[in-house]
C-alpha cells in the first residue's frame, strides 16, 4: 500500500460571541465563571448559575434570581 498523508486539521473554532476579556474581570464567587467587570450604572452581569452582579458606584451588589422563576 502507498503511504497516505492525512490532511492537516483546520484551526480550532470558538463558539462564543464574546471577545477575550481585557482589563478588570469579575469572577462569580459560587461557580467561578469569569465575566467583564460591570460598569457603574451599566447593565448587570447575569451568571449562568442564577446570580446577578451590579455595580453601584464601585460596590458590587449580588442578587439571586432563579432562571425558571421557581
Amino acid at each position: 500500500m502507498a503511504a497516505h498523508k492525512p490532511e492537516k486539521s483546520p484551526a480550532p473554532r470558538t463558539y462564543t460571541p464574546r471577545p477575550p476579556l481585557v482589563g478588570h474581570i469579575l469572577t462569580c464567587t459560587r461557580c467561578k465563571r469569569v465575566y467583564p467587570y460591570p460598569e457603574p450604572g451599566g447593565p448587570p452581569i447575569r451568571c449562568e448559575c442564577g446570580w446577578w452582579y451590579e455595580n453601584h458606584d464601585g460596590l458590587i451588589a449580588e442578587e439571586f434570581k432563579p432562571r425558571l422563576g421557581v
